[in-house]
């Protein structure tokens, strides 16, 4: 990956940290890892329906703002990609998604209900945060691919700034899709 848009990537990601900054300094930030489950089989059409299930979405206290925007982000990206949005029962897929900043839910936690590993610790004194996108088979009620990603940064994303973030690590985290 182009050391730029690495960088870029890792800058959206700092929307899941919460909070605004108070300066005008950019954040440092340090990209941790990624996680993809691929699918082992995927049984469903080219273009699948899918519906974001309400009972299968997360954002921790410190997070709470950065569910919307992401939310949004990843319907666009779906459609996009061709899926149609439908009722939860009429959606071949359910898409889960979690946001959580490290005063939430530790990684341990988080990534044993994934079924991952963490990737990336936080230095004292650093923001970290961790988002995670599970598609469930709605027949099965089974995960069926998911994707993680975590990062930490020393400040937080300003709110004017979520939706740009967020629609870039939707594309990032559903780019490879079936």
């Amino acid at each position: 990956m182009p050391k730029a848009l690495k960088k870029l990537s890792a800058l959206m990601l700092l929307g899941v940290l919460g909070g605004c900054s108070s300066g005008h300094q950019a954040p440092v930030v340090d990209m941790g890892t990624q996680v993809i489950r691929p699918a082992s089989h995927w049984p469903f059409p080219a273009q699948p329906r899918y519906a974001l299930a309400e009972q299968y979405q997360y954002s921790g206290a410190s997070t709470e703002g950065w569910l919307e925007p992401i939310q949004q982000a990843v319907s666009r990206e779906l459609d996009a990609k061709g899926w149609r949005s439908a009722p939860l029962d009429e959606a071949d897929v359910w898409v889960a998604i979690g946001v959580a900043g490290a005063q939430d839910i530790s990684d341990d936690e988080l990534f044993a209900r994934l079924g991952m590993n963490p990737g990336v610790q936080a230095k004292a004194g650093e923001r970290k945060g961790t988002l995670a996108i599970i598609l469930l088979d709605r027949q099965k009620q089974e995960a069926v691919w998911s994707s993680a990603i975590q990062l930490t940064t020393d400040s937080a994303i300003p709110e004017s700034e979520r939706a740009t973030f967020s629609q870039e690590l939707a594309t990032k985290m559903l780019d490879k899709l079936p």
